[in-house]
Protein backbone atom coordinates (compact mmCIF):
# COMPACT_ATOMS: atom_id res chain seq x y z
CA UNK A 1 0.00 0.00 0.00
CA UNK A 2 1.09 3.09 -0.78
CA UNK A 3 0.88 6.87 0.57
CA UNK A 4 -0.88 7.71 -3.15
CA UNK A 5 -3.17 5.87 -2.23
CA UNK A 6 -4.21 6.71 1.12
CA UNK A 7 -3.89 9.94 0.41
CA UNK A 8 -6.52 9.66 -2.44
CA UNK A 9 -8.81 7.93 -0.02
CA UNK A 10 -7.99 11.09 2.01
CA UNK A 11 -8.74 13.52 -0.83
CA UNK A 12 -11.88 11.77 -1.54
CA UNK A 13 -12.94 12.98 1.94
CA UNK A 14 -12.58 9.85 4.29
CA UNK A 15 -11.72 10.06 7.24
CA UNK A 16 -8.20 7.97 8.40
CA UNK A 17 -10.79 5.27 10.36
CA UNK A 18 -12.86 5.50 7.20
CA UNK A 19 -9.60 4.73 5.15
CA UNK A 20 -8.53 1.57 7.09
CA UNK A 21 -12.43 0.11 6.20
CA UNK A 22 -11.12 0.54 2.92
CA UNK A 23 -8.04 -0.95 3.64
CA UNK A 24 -9.09 -3.22 6.70
CA UNK A 25 -4.92 -4.72 6.77
CA UNK A 26 -3.92 -1.30 7.53
CA UNK A 27 -3.71 -0.12 11.32
CA UNK A 28 -5.30 3.41 12.46
CA UNK A 29 -1.48 4.27 13.11
CA UNK A 30 -0.29 3.26 9.99
CA UNK A 31 -2.83 5.40 8.20
CA UNK A 32 -2.19 8.21 10.52
CA UNK A 33 1.76 7.55 9.91
CA UNK A 34 1.28 7.74 6.33
CA UNK A 35 -0.89 10.87 6.10
CA UNK A 36 1.93 12.67 8.54
CA UNK A 37 4.36 11.96 5.71
CA UNK A 38 2.12 13.20 3.12
CA UNK A 39 1.92 16.35 5.11
CA UNK A 40 5.52 17.06 5.92
CA UNK A 41 6.79 16.14 2.05
CA UNK A 42 3.13 17.46 0.21
CA UNK A 43 5.31 18.96 -2.34
CA UNK A 44 6.84 15.74 -3.33
CA UNK A 45 4.19 13.91 -3.32
CA UNK A 46 1.76 15.93 -4.89
CA UNK A 47 4.78 16.29 -8.30
CA UNK A 48 4.57 12.42 -8.06
CA UNK A 49 0.88 12.35 -8.34
CA UNK A 50 0.76 14.80 -11.09
CA UNK A 51 2.83 13.34 -12.64
CA UNK A 52 2.02 9.88 -12.70
CA UNK A 53 -1.50 11.70 -14.10
CA UNK A 54 -0.05 12.87 -17.28
CA UNK A 55 1.75 9.63 -17.77
CA UNK A 56 -2.14 7.56 -17.45
CA UNK A 57 -3.41 10.32 -20.07
CA UNK A 58 -0.25 9.78 -22.39
CA UNK A 59 -1.30 5.81 -22.29
CA UNK A 60 -5.09 7.00 -22.58
CA UNK A 61 -4.13 9.13 -25.70
CA UNK A 62 -2.10 6.01 -27.11
CA UNK A 63 -4.03 3.51 -26.61
CA UNK A 64 -8.08 4.32 -26.05
CA UNK A 65 -7.82 3.14 -22.62
CA UNK A 66 -8.49 4.27 -19.08
CA UNK A 67 -5.50 4.08 -17.04
CA UNK A 68 -6.65 6.24 -13.92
Amino acid sequence: MTVRRIVGWYKLGLSPEEIIVEIPHLTLAQVHAALAYYHANREEIEQDIAEEEVVAEQLEQQHGKSYS
